[in-house]
């Protein structure tokens, strides 16, 4: 059986050390730069959704917890209600959010397309060229 280990994070989650039980020295099992390596492989780390997907998204989960406001109003649990009444709140900020992270997430895209055509050109007229 092998040694137990405590595990810690010294600096909130950006990096990760264990030590054995009783023992004060500590081993580095991940800082956040190889978590950021793992996690996107050196890809950018954002994606673009489309309207559509966050309408649809956000319109399903506005659909349920209106259901269940409506039960607890029915119910006359106040509580319930209220928690909803957050709940409802909180989606409203988180879609903002999530808008405003995508749009930007746009924005990036395409200001990096117009630096990269900037430079070598359209892509399609250098692949065309390349077939010749």
């Amino acid at each position: 059986m092998s040694e137990p280990y405590i595990y810690e994070s010294p600096d909130g989650g950006k990096t990760v050390t264990r030590r054995k039980f009783g023992s004060t020295v500590k081993e580095i099992i991940q800082t956040a730069d190889e978590v950021v390596e793992e996690l996107f492989s050196n890809e950018p780390a954002m994606t673009t959704l489309s309207e559509a997907q966050i309408d649809t998204t956000f319109n399903s989960i506005r659909k349920s917890l209106n259901d269940v406001h409506l039960r607890a109003n029915w119910t006359q649990d106040y509580t319930m209600s209220k928690h909803v009444s957050k709940a409802e709140t909180l989606l409203e900020q988180l879609e903002a959010d999530i808008r405003v992270a995508s749009d930007s997430a746009k924005l990036a895209l395409s200001e990096s397309k117009h630096e990269f055509d900037d430079e070598f050109g359209d892509i399609q007229a250098l692949q065309e060229e390349l077939d010749k």
